[in-house]
């Protein structure tokens, strides 16, 4: 019998497909006092959204409850008999975000087509999905509990006195009982049922396949105990982040071990600007578990620094974008690159980009190549810095490993190794704004 505390094994992701023109933003108010219901305009900072939306983005930054007709704290929507357009709210190729330390409570019948929701986008407070109605995931719709304080209740049923449940969908083999929950909508099955249970007090999986658990085993068991110390406590007709709704060959969409999702790097770029120095600007467009981007730079794409940091967004599934000015760019060709570093100390290389330096001056000149006693070279630099001149054979002994106070411009250097026989050599000078490599021949 499969647990789903593990990764469920024919999981496939689903992933939104959203249409190519940008959403429409649409941010929440940061505090609710007035216990604003999701459909009122003073529930939305500037310009707010139909309830039927659109290729949207809806940022909810604190507790709200999604309604049926007649319970509208915006009282043109509650239009009376024969006008129930909140009982049906439908959001299709869209993204919904929940922040903060908030509380989504869904009281009427929501269908999502094509649009991801996704709760834990700030890794340190806790947000949480009650469904007293019935919520429907068509085509790519899917749900991300992206931490572990994140949580969905379908038990919550303290509205459904004044509330009944709208949705259409009647528990599997009992007519007329309907239950609060998650659905997958499907073809019809061998059954007539055009749905599956995704989360459900009553079971999980479709007509023709109902996840049965052991005796004393609840559907559910991800992220909570006893099975994971120190969480929540397992109960049917809940699911715990960090999970996401996936698919599985025998029962059909179910949530699934979620595993933090890598940053998502879309554009890194590297630029000159007016005054010298180099511009790196780069793009994500999701972020999860994300600490900073530590920038390095190199002369020669092996030997790196580090010369500056910036701060992640940490968790965010829209685009954020960053920049960082290199202020004192090395000469030469100067190569860049991000570690991009998880919260829990994992990082991952952005790929390389390079800037070349202004002017027509060499950085490197060498007139002894292949070299017998002394090599000469002209090293041009652009501002007064000591440079380390280091010269290695192939494995790694350092014959020469000197310090040179070298001017702006160029500078005449003789290097005169005491011993080695002939054969390559490596050459490494680096400073301030200087980093150069070459291979060398000795005769």
């Amino acid at each position: 019998m499969k647990k789903f505390y593990i990764s469920i094994f024919t999981a496939v992701f689903l992933i939104t497909s959203f249409v190519s023109q940008a959403q429409t933003v649409y941010n929440s108010i940061t505090s609710n006092p007035l216990n604003l219901t999701l459909d009122d305009p003073g529930f939305w900072v500037g310009a707010f959204p139909d309830v039927t939306c659109d290729n949207c983005t809806l940022n909810i930054f604190s507790d709200v409850a999604m309604v049926q007709e007649g319970h509208s704290s915006y009282a043109p929507n509650n239009c009376g008999a024969g006008c129930n357009f909140l009982n049906d709210i439908q959001v299709s190729n869209s993204t919904i975000n929940v922040y903060g330390n908030t509380t989504l409570t869904i009281n009427t019948y929501f269908q999502l087509f094509n649009t991801q929701v996704t709760l834990g986008n700030d890794p340190t407070s806790t947000q949480v999905i009650k469904v007293n109605d019935q919520v429907d995931l068509n085509g790519t719709s899917s749900i991300q509990l992206a931490n572990n304080l994140t949580s969905i209740d379908v038990n919550d049923t303290s509205s459904l006195a004044i509330s009944p449940i709208v949705g259409p969908h009647e528990d599997f083999f009992n007519p007329g009982f309907k239950s609060p929950g998650i659905y997958a909508i499907i073809p019809p099955d061998v059954n007539g049922y055009d749905y599956t249970w995704v989360l459900d007090a009553n079971g999980i999986g479709t007509s023709t396949a109902q996840y049965q658990p052991a005796p004393g085993v609840f559907h559910y068991i991800l992220n909570c105990q006893p099975y994971v110390l120190n969480s929540n406590t397992c109960t049917d007709g809940f699911v715990f982040g960090p999970a996401l709704t996936a698919l599985d060959g025998v029962y059909g969409i179910l949530f699934g071990q979620s595993t933090t999702l890598p940053v998502q790097l879309v554009q890194f770029l590297a630029s000159k600007n007016d005054d010298g120095s180099v511009k790196l600007s780069w793009s994500t467009s999701q972020e999860q578990n994300s600490s900073f981007y530590g920038i390095e730079r190199s002369g020669n794409q092996t030997d790196w620094k580090n010369i500056g940091s910036v701060k992640a967004k940490g968790y965010s599934s829209v685009t954020s974008n960053y920049n960082f000015t290199d202020k004192l760019p090395i000469d030469g060709n100067g190569y860049y690159r991000l570690k991009i570093v998880d919260l829990d100390g994992k990082f991952k290389y952005s790929k390389t980009e390079s800037v070349s330096s202004s002017g027509n001056n060499q950085p490197l000149v060498i007139y002894s190549n292949p070299f017998s006693d002394q090599i000469r070279m002209k090293v041009n630099v652009s501002r007064a810095q000591n440079l380390i001149m280091t010269v290695s054979d192939m494995v790694g002994k350092t014959l020469i490993n000197q310090s040179y106070h070298a001017q702006a411009g160029d500078n005449f250097v003789n290097l005169q190794p005491n011993a080695g026989s002939s054969g390559m050599y490596i050459l490494h000078i680096h400073g301030d704004s200087y980093d150069q490599t070459i291979k060398l021949e000795k005769q």
